[in-house]
């Protein structure tokens, strides 16, 4: 009988990377992941747009603020590209995608957005909650 193998797991490759900040990677079946922080703030979630852009959107507990535009675009040189618009204040994102029909984002405070992926602004608003 032959000997077993374990079942060596492939790893993630690096997407995309600010050195000294964070780095964000992809696994085989297309999860994504990330470590490391933006700017010293903690990172909620992260998804590259492409080779050189990263969207990322800052946990809420990163600051104290009343308005909170937690969702940037940044470059791999840590430049932010653009601070997405909140539709009120105060308010911060909890959640975004990148859908079909743009990139889709929403508020702690309720609102449901479709974004302008190349500046942040809102295309589309309508309240959810």
């Amino acid at each position: 009988m032959g000997q077993a193998f374990p079942c060596i797991k492939p790893m993630p490759i690096e997407v995309f990377s600010i050195p000294g900040q964070f780095t964000v990677f992809r696994a085989v079946d297309g999860a994504i992941s990330w470590s490391g922080s933006y700017r010293a703030m903690k990172i909620a979630a992260a998804l590259p747009i492409d080779g050189e852009r990263c969207l990322i959107l800052l946990d809420t507990a990163a600051s104290k603020e009343k308005v909170f535009e937690n969702l940037l675009c940044v470059e791999r040189s840590g430049n932010t590209v653009w601070k997405a618009e909140l539709p009120d204040q105060p308010d911060a994102f909890v959640k975004f995608e990148m859908a079909a029909n743009g990139l889709r984002a929403w508020t702690w405070s309720g609102w449901a957005l479709r974004l302008e992926p190349a500046t942040g602004k809102i295309l589309e608003r309508q309240f959810v909650k």
